[in-house]
């Protein structure tokens, strides 16, 4: 079965509190965009990739595309007011059949057997969410007094990227209005009735949101490929 990837790089990086959108970062002399693409074509050399891009951002990819090279992206659109809208976008340039990842171009390290599983759960069973155990100890706030109560983390899981559906399912899941629930596109699923399998995530698929994210992106190329 055919395999898609929607990359979603529709954000400009505000919480990351440089003029450059995140995506665009250069890390150990790449944008780190690239990173996240390099690593899906190393786990899935034949899939097509969708790039959803802010549209103010345009020019600036293709500047960073003449200086790097290609960033790996078969179709760039752009994006939307939220997350929803940026991956009906991306969707809208798939076909009906085959099975899709969504995926957050600022996770650049998802395990290559991460990505491989999420995919191979999805097209067995429909879908396929990557998540870890919550590390930190959790407290639900009260909305009304400020007080708060512990919650039982063992039955919490943090929710990762890349999320996998069956293609036609999730293009039909998205033909609805946006609702501010949907955070993510298995909160979407779940609207239209359908059951979320989880799958083993990767403790390395760290979302780089904030500088300090930035400083453990940086460590683990060092790491990782210590001669690139």
């Amino acid at each position: 079965m055919k395999h898609y990837v929607v990359m979603v790089a529709g954000g400009t990086g505000t919480r990351m509190r440089r003029s450059t959108a995140k995506q665009f970062l250069n890390v150990e002399g790449l944008p780190l965009m690239w990173w996240t693409l390099r690593r899906f074509k190393e786990a899935l050399p034949e899939a097509e990739v969708t790039l959803v891009l802010h549209d103010s951002l345009f020019e600036e990819f293709a500047e960073l595309e003449a200086q790097h090279g290609s960033a790996g992206a078969h179709h760039v659109v752009p994006g939307g007011a939220e997350r929803f809208h940026s991956v009906l976008a991306g969707l809208a340039t798939l076909p009906d059949t085959g099975v899709v990842g969504i995926h957050d171009a600022v996770r650049p390290f998802p395990s290559v057997e991460t990505i491989r599983r999420c995919f191979d759960q999805a097209q067995t069973m429909g879908s396929a969410v990557p998540v870890v155990p919550v590390k930190d100890s959790i407290r639900r706030m009260a909305s009304h007094d400020g007080s708060s109560q512990a919650e039982d983390r063992s039955v919490l899981r943090a929710v990762q990227t890349p999320q996998c559906f069956d293609l036609a399912t999730l293009k039909a899941a998205f033909d609805t209005p946006y609702r501010p629930e949907f955070t993510d596109d298995a909160s979407v699923m779940e609207a239209a009735g359908h059951e979320v399998h989880l799958c083993e995530g990767d403790p390395w698929n760290v979302k780089v949101t904030t500088p300090e994210d930035l400083t453990i992106a940086e460590a683990f190329v060092r790491s990782a490929w210590p001669q690139s």
